[in-house]
């Protein structure tokens, strides 16, 4: 099905904006996808059958706010995904580089739509931005920078009108999800799909979400509008990795995959989906053993390619 609408993304390289861009050429929705890596092969992997007429590659950084934005005024777009983020351990090693990619490049994502008269912009914020632990504090560089983002998000509404819709993901697996800490979930799955023994190293109760389930919400909402600064977690459903290790065991019975014993601490509670219902209805979940049984039926169907 055609669409009008056009969505600039951010971070298109990455597996989460692979997700997002199948999703939204399913739909008919034209994409401007841009990042400063030019490999696209995560994307490969879930649609080798891309339609080129649907979307148009460019290099972006997000740092350079006059060729971000040259670029949103060239394509025009009538909404704009913004993903391009350093994770956790980028920004535990690179501090000043998390920084300048995570908040510098957020701010310039914010102004070139002021600028441009875009009324729709969707950003991952994430779970890490939430109070945690004896601090109750975000407990690494990346959530404090999240956490500065949705403020930076509140204020271009307060100040200059910009709407705009922060979801904060958590635990996102899927095929494509090679990078940050929590990829070992991903990991495990691969490796159970391929015969391969794999150690999740820590055990925690937290958010596993099959990437499919967000790349919708995102797609959704990116064709949706609303008013305000939005803020919402995209699940209130909570499991434990002993739970995630018996669903990868439901989908392969002789799979070699355990945890150890080192205790991540994550958030379990309090999340709340209000505003990203308010912007596309019901928010839609594949349960833990369907969407961990598709993933590794499409690492196997890769494999035998």
């Amino acid at each position: 099905m055609a669409s009008g609408d056009r969505i600039f993304i951010t971070g298109a390289t990455g597996f989460l904006g692979s997700w997002i861009i199948s999703r939204l050429v399913e739909r008919g929705v034209q994409v401007v996808a841009t990042d400063v890596s030019e490999d696209h092969r995560r994307l490969a992997l879930l649609k080798p059958d891309l339609p080129a007429d649907l979307v148009t590659f460019h290099r972006c950084d997000v740092t350079d706010a006059g060729i971000l934005e040259a670029l949103i005024e060239e394509t025009r777009p009538t909404g704009i995904i913004h993903l391009a983020a350093l994770q956790i351990p980028q920004c535990r090693e690179r501090p000043a580089l998390g920084a300048a990619i995570n908040i510098g490049g957020h701010i310039n994502i914010f102004e070139a739509a002021r600028k441009a008269g875009i009324d729709r912009i969707i950003y991952t914020s994430s779970i890490a931005a939430k109070p945690r632990g004896p601090a109750n504090a975000p407990s690494n560089l990346y959530g404090v920078f999240k956490k500065t983002d949705e403020e930076i998000a509140r204020i271009y509404w307060q100040d200059h009108g910009v709407p705009s819709l922060g979801l904060r993901p958590y635990v996102v697996y899927g095929v494509g999800r090679d990078d940050g800490e929590t990829s070992a979930i991903t990991r495990a799955i691969e490796a159970a799909a391929l015969g391969k023994a794999y150690e999740i190293p820590f055990t925690t109760r937290s958010c596993f979400q099959y990437a499919g389930d967000v790349a919708e919400m995102f797609a959704r909402a990116a064709v949706a509008s609303w008013s305000g600064a939005l803020l919402s977690d995209v699940t209130d459903t909570v499991h434990s990795t002993d739970e995630v290790v018996s669903a990868i065991r439901a989908a392969v019975p002789d799979a070699r995959v355990s945890c150890a014993e080192t205790v991540r601490i994550s958030p379990c509670d309090g999340f709340e989906t209000g505003a990203l219902e308010q912007v596309i209805g019901r928010v839609e979940e594949q349960p833990l053993q369907v969407g961990i049984r598709e993933t590794v039926a499409l690492y196997r169907e890769i494999a035998a390619r």
